[in-house]
């Protein structure tokens, strides 16, 4: 049986029932199962600060509600969590593990709240693979003597901080957070007035190949993979390709995690996979920043905020990406809390007084999370509507799923790709989902 899902801005995640459209199409997708591409890691969010205390606003109830929308099969089913070691702007200050040049103090203390958030997610999702993140090191081991503000790791201090994040992950990991990956750095070109630090691409190899690999060996935690980069995709190529150019091999890098915030430039993500086909590609942050002109005269939750996830999901999913992380799982109705005021929008938005609102970005999401699963197939596809944005997975049992994106102001007639008999309406500024 075939299944069609919607949602606009007057229409949310409806199912059509009505499928006998009796007009023309003006618009064909064909498809071909024997061109495979990447097999499908997951979808997930952030565990930042900001997401765990404005998660503490919800009463008992509503805690329930908010981890079944997010990790159960019935929600968007997520099964990948971004984790920052240590702060990051989405928290009320600057903290670190470690604030002295002696290892044997170093706390995980700081992390209760976001472990004990993490404990009642894996009652919803045991499988959860968690992808962490330092946003600065401790601001002792810095030439700026700041946590914000960029700065460098002092090149003598780069043996110790490979230990201090290696054995953060160990603590970590005996709290149960199923820390998986490592990436070096949070946005490694980006000096930003909140917790920052820049690394070359020879650095941040050479931080990886002569001391972090070498902790990860001492303390024993051989399935920890590594990853790299953790910035825009516009110069992605030419990062990684610096870094590889370090004594860093290849064989060494599991993932290249790469963000949204360069808008376009999906091709790059066509030629790093030539280059490192082994390599998976990770979606590991994007949202919608409150504080950029072109979102500042509209309202939280405006429709055209989930047209952007859209499109970006859809792009990158076609460019062999194959793990896609949200930034915070949820923040306060003003966009934080944020410790340097760069507010910006979740899928889910909770007011102090406990009330939940989901954002039309929250629907988006869940038109691919719901329905493409770890282990799903992207195969080929191709529309010859360019008002049309689409992609195609096969899942195991060989069921076919499309996602069509009607970008326009036109509606438009698809002829149905699963039952070419059929025609479906697409309306404007629609999301569709055929299973």
């Amino acid at each position: 049986m075939n299944k069609i899902i919607y949602t606009n801005k007057d229409h949310i995640f409806e199912e059509l029932t009505n499928n006998k459209v009796f007009h023309k199409p003006d618009s064909f997708i064909s498809y071909d199962s024997s061109i495979r591409y990447q097999k499908h890691l997951g979808f997930g969010g952030a565990l930042t600060d900001s997401a765990t205390i404005s998660f503490n606003y919800l009463s008992k109830e509503n805690k329930k509600r908010y981890l079944e929308a997010y990790f159960s099969k019935s929600g968007l089913n997520y099964n990948l969590i971004r984790y920052p070691l240590g702060s990051c702007d989405f928290s009320t200050h600057n903290y670190h593990y470690l604030d002295n040049e002696d290892l044997s103090s170093l706390s995980i203390d700081c992390d209760k709240d976001r472990l004990e958030m993490y404990r009642s997610i894996v009652k919803y999702n045991k499988d959860v693979i968690v992808f962490a993140s330092p946003w600065s090191p401790p601001s002792f081991m810095k030439d700026n003597k700041d946590m914000n503000h960029g700065g460098k790791l002092l090149k003598k201090y780069y043996s110790l901080y490979a230990s201090m994040l290696i054995k953060s992950i160990s603590l970590l990991r005996k709290e149960g957070l199923n820390i998986q990956v490592i990436n070096i750095q949070n946005e490694p070109l980006a000096k930003q007035t909140w917790d920052s630090c820049i690394y070359s691409g020879l650095e941040e190899g050479d931080f990886i190949s002569n001391y972090l690999l070498k902790e990860i060996s001492n303390y024993k935690l051989d399935n920890l993979s590594i990853g790299i980069w953790d910035h825009n995709r516009d110069v992605l190529v030419d990062r990684v390709k610096e870094t590889f150019s370090s004594s860093l091999r290849v064989d060494d890098v599991s993932y290249i995690c790469f963000h949204w915030y360069s808008q376009k430039d999906f091709e790059q993500l066509d030629v790093i996979h030539e280059c490192y086909p082994n390599i998976h590609l990770v979606m590991s942050e994007g949202c919608v920043e409150l504080l950029l002109d072109e979102n500042k005269e509209k309202s939280i939750g405006d429709f055209s905020h989930a047209e952007k996830y859209i499109h970006q999901i859809i792009n990158d999913l076609s460019h062999y990406t194959e793990g896609y992380i949200d930034w915070n799982l949820s923040l306060d109705d003003k966009g934080g809390p944020n410790h340097v005021g760069n507010y910006c929008e979740a899928p889910i938005m909770i007011s102090k007084e406990g009330e939940m609102k989901f954002n039309y970005s929250y629907y988006a999401i869940k038109h691919f999370s719901h329905f493409i699963e770890p282990g799903d197939i992207h195969i080929y596809s191709k529309c010859d509507n360019t008002d049309l944005e689409t992609i195609c997975y096969q899942k195991p049992n060989g069921a076919l799923l499309f996602v069509i994106y009607n970008k326009s102001d036109n509606t438009h007639y698809l002829s149905n790709p699963i039952d070419p008999h059929s025609v479906v309406e697409l309306l404007p500024h629609t999301i569709y989902t055929i299973i």
